[in-house]
C-alpha cells in the first residue's frame, strides 16, 4: 500500500466521499432491486453513532479512496463477540494497491482488540473476485447464509 494512504475510523466530514463508493459497491452488487443510495447514505450515518459498528475509511490524503463497515456482536455459541464485515469497497482508481487488505487487516486488528473470538464476512454467492479476495487474506467459507426478503 502506498505510504500516503491512511486508514482509521470515519468521521463526519468523511460521509459525503463515501456516496460515490456507494455506487462503486452497487456495481459490484448481483441483485440491485431496491437499492437506494439515500437510504444507504442514511445508514452510514446512523451506524456511526451505533458503538458496535465501526466504520474505516481509506484516504489518500485528505480524499477517501475506500471504506468498510463491520459490527460486532454477541452470540450465545461464542464465549466472546463475533465481528461480521458486511461492506468493504476501494475507488476503481485505487485497487490493486493493497488498500482493501489493509482495511480488512484494520478491522481483524479491531475486533481482536474488543476481544472477538473471530470475523466473519458476508458477501454474495455470485461476486467471486470478493470471495477469492477474502479467501487469499486467510477467510474460508465456512457457513451458508439463507435470506428471507420482505416484499415491499
Amino acid at each position: 500500500m502506498p505510504s500516503n494512504i491512511t486508514i482509521g475510523p470515519a468521521t463526519e466530514a468523511d460521509l459525503p466521499s463515501i456516496k460515490p463508493l456507494l455506487l462503486e459497491l452497487m456495481d459490484a452488487m448481483e441483485d440491485t432491486e431496491g437499492f437506494d443510495l439515500e437510504q444507504a447514505f442514511e445508514n452510514c450515518c446512523t451506524m456511526m453513532e451505533d458503538p458496535a459498528h465501526y466504520l474505516l475509511v481509506a484516504k489518500d490524503k485528505d480524499k477517501v479512496i475506500g471504506f468498510m463497515n463491520f459490527m460486532t456482536r454477541k452470540t450465545i455459541l461464542h464465549p466472546g463477540l463475533s465481528g461480521l464485515i458486511d461492506e468493504l469497497v476501494v475507488s476503481s482508481s485505487h485497487r490493486g494497491l493493497g488498500i482493501g487488505k489493509n482495511l480488512l487487516l484494520a478491522a481483524i486488528e479491531k475486533c481482536r482488540e474488543l476481544g472477538c473470538c473471530e470475523v466473519e464476512v458476508s458477501t454474495g454467492k455470485g461476486n467471486t473476485r470478493a470471495r477469492e479476495f477474502y479467501q487469499r487474506c486467510g477467510f474460508e467459507e465456512d457457513a451458508v447464509l439463507l435470506e428471507f426478503n420482505f416484499e415491499e
